[in-house]
């Protein structure tokens, strides 16, 4: 296909995280031979991280990270590029059901390489403070919690705004207290989490507004986990729709039949799990939106028709989980340190509430914690994650149950920062590039005033979500799920 220099189009928009234009745009020339001239021009786009552009995907050379790009988006501690990209947004740092009661105990947390303490007040508001009291350094986690967070050194009181409230041990009528403050950041609750903004005030976003904060707390429920590596390991796991047909499968999904849900519109589990089982591979497409992008896998159904697996990422650290209509997860993967992440989990029901044979099976498969320590998971590396090597030969392929292990498993494997300089790429990780390449572009270009993705207060995050469908073989998959102003345009993906 002959193809020529682009002109500018009058009322397109694109965002810079959507296009690199350090290259020339193309364009195909009048009579060329090729797609429409949308999917060519997709096709053409430049972006900023090699993706050799070969006609046969088998072709294409391994796409890998430089050493110095893996540091650049792996370190997110203060000061740090990544760091500095990840606080402009809020993320979860616990979950309400931590802090019951008012004036309870503190808990401790870390969250971006910050130590830090959270609290209930009095009036039931949550706190978060930096950890050592601005006083001497001593840990605000053994203060006592009434009326403010009181240091039980010397007796200064912080309020959940970080403001010295009390400093017995001070002379009378001095006013010193007024000059102190510790280190606080703003909390907001909803969804059964407590999020946290640690980014400049100047710049603070609105609270999160998904669909699952606008619902009532019966109709969610919240869990998280411990995961020990780096937070970006976990999230491009998430996002990774290959691994569905090896590393979850148990062996009976190789021996089911299809049913009569082979049909355009919602298959059965029974449908879908032959599916992944008879399909093992997808084509991965990745489609750019105003809050990240959408990954799609396809694959193909007995019946000649199309199975749809969307997920769809919002930037930084939120994977809305592949499943039909909105009955699917979504994950919040937060750096508590540079090899160490918390895991969250998020689901709800849009029609009614969670119940709690159905709360109870969502704490039991993502949050399966040492009794004997519950600050680590019962199942991780020091322990081989229990394998059960006869279950692997007769029951599951992992041989590690249930499916949040195996993912901590596979992940966890590679090392707390796993050497992206030795991997190689192919087609089905398509969705991982992407989300690297947004990565590398935010932690560059903030000094360069870029401005970052999902902060728009026009992007209806309420309407985000992801899908699980079948479709007919000549319909347009991209349409399906498009329900927060995707654009749905057919060949407008990466691939």
């Amino acid at each position: 296909m002959l193809c020529q220099p682009a002109p500018a189009v009058k009322g397109e928009r694109h965002s810079p995280f959507a296009l690199s234009l350090s290259k020339p745009v193309l364009r195909p020339s009048k009579g060329a031979v090729g797609p429409p001239f949308r999917v060519a021009r997709a096709l053409c786009y430049a972006v900023p991280y090699r993706i050799p552009r070969v006609r046969n995907r088998s072709q294409r050379e391994p796409t890998m990270l430089t050493r110095e790009d893996n540091e650049l988006i792996c370190r997110t501690g203060p000061g740090t590029p990544m760091g500095r990209v990840l606080r402009r947004y809020w993320h979860p740092c616990a979950l309400s059901a931590d802090l019951p009661v008012p004036d309870g105990q503190p808990v401790r947390l870390k969250v971006l390489g910050e130590d830090l303490v959270a609290f209930r007040d009095s009036d039931g508001r949550v706190g978060l403070l930096g950890e050592r009291c601005p006083h001497r350094g001593a840990s605000l986690y053994y203060g006592l919690n009434r009326g403010g967070l009181m240091c039980i050194y010397h007796g200064w009181k912080f309020d959940a705004d970080g403001n010295c409230v009390d400093m017995p041990s001070d002379i009378p009528g001095s006013r010193f207290r007024e000059k102190v403050r510790a280190t606080s950041y703003p909390t907001v609750e909803s969804a059964g989490v407590v999020w946290a903004y640690m980014g400049p005030p100047d710049q603070q976003p609105p609270p999160p507004d998904f669909l699952f904060n606008r619902l009532s707390v019966d109709q969610v429920v919240a869990a998280k986990a411990p995961v020990y590596c780096n937070y970006l390991q976990s999230i491009e796991g998430n996002i990774d729709s290959s691994h569905l047909g090896t590393l979850h499968r148990r062996y009976e999904d190789f021996r089911r039949e299809p049913d009569e849900t082979d049909r355009p519109g919602v298959p059965s589990a029974n449908q879908r799990s032959y599916l992944l089982a008879k399909y093992r591979f997808a084509q991965v497409d990745v489609q750019d939106t105003d809050y990240g992008f959408r990954l799609i896998g396809i694959r193909p159904t007995d019946a000649g028709h199309r199975h749809l697996r969307i997920t769809s990422h919002v930037f930084p650290v939120c994977s809305m989980i592949a499943g039909p209509g909105r009955a699917s997860g979504t994950f919040f993967i937060v750096p508590m340190d540079d090899e160490n992440c918390m895991r969250f989990f998020i689901r709800c029901n849009v029609d009614r509430p969670i119940t709690d044979d159905e709360r109870a099976s969502t704490y039991a498969e993502n949050t399966m914690m040492d009794p004997d320590d519950p600050r680590r998971r019962l199942k991780r590396p020091d322990n081989d994650y229990l394998i059960d090597r006869e279950a692997q030969r007769t029951t599951l392929i992992a041989g590690i149950s249930p499916n949040p292990e195996q993912d901590y498993a596979v992940t966890e494997s590679m090392g707390p920062i796993v050497n992206r300089t030795r991997e190689h790429l192919y087609s089905a990780d398509g969705a991982i590039i992407r989300l690297r390449q947004l990565m590398i572009r935010a932690a560059k270009g903030l000094d360069e005033g870029i401005d970052l993705p999902a902060l728009s207060p026009d992007i209806p995050y309420h309407l985000i979500r992801s899908e699980e469908v079948i479709v007919a073989e000549h319909d347009d998959p991209w349409l399906a799920g498009a329900d927060a102003g995707e654009t749905a345009r057919p060949g407008e993906r990466l691939w």
